[in-house]
């Protein structure tokens, strides 16, 4: 299994892993555009012709000065079956090592606070707990 960059045909899979990880997702047509912006990359992980884990990254170039330009990073899923087996690791490692080589300046994520075993995932991979507070607004 290595990573690639999601392809068109592949976004029924794509769609029914972030189901099982997250609930439910957005329809086709969402996940098509995110394809035809340049801005978004979503990377997947297959066995076989079935995606078991992928992450997106987002590219922010206008950002405080300190942080940018930035890559954000969610919707990090694995499949239930192919937990604990390197896969989210794998994918983020991915992006870590493509962004200090395009010369991003840092890369942010948002995580539940009791998605404990995410936490330590993320902290192994050198992020750390930043000192903010995350607001939303729904519309």
């Amino acid at each position: 299994m290595k990573v690639e960059i999601l392809k068109l045909e592949d976004i029924e899979s794509y769609k029914a892993l972030i189901d099982e990880c997250f609930g439910s997702s957005n329809d086709l047509e969402q996940y098509k555009r995110y394809s035809e912006n340049q801005a978004y990359t979503i990377f997947i992980i297959k066995d076989g012709d079935k995606i078991v884990g992928s992450a997106t990254q987002y590219i922010i170039d206008l950002f405080t000065f300190r942080f940018q330009p930035l890559l954000m990073i969610f919707n990090v899923a694995v499949k239930h079956d192919y937990r604990r087996k390197g896969i989210a690791q794998e994918l983020l490692q991915h992006i870590i090592e493509n962004a200090k080589k395009d010369g991003y300046n840092s890369i942010s994520l948002t995580c539940l606070d009791d998605a404990y075993s995410a936490h330590k995932l993320y902290e192994s991979l050198g992020f750390k707990k930043a000192s903010s507070i995350k607001y939303d607004l729904y519309l």
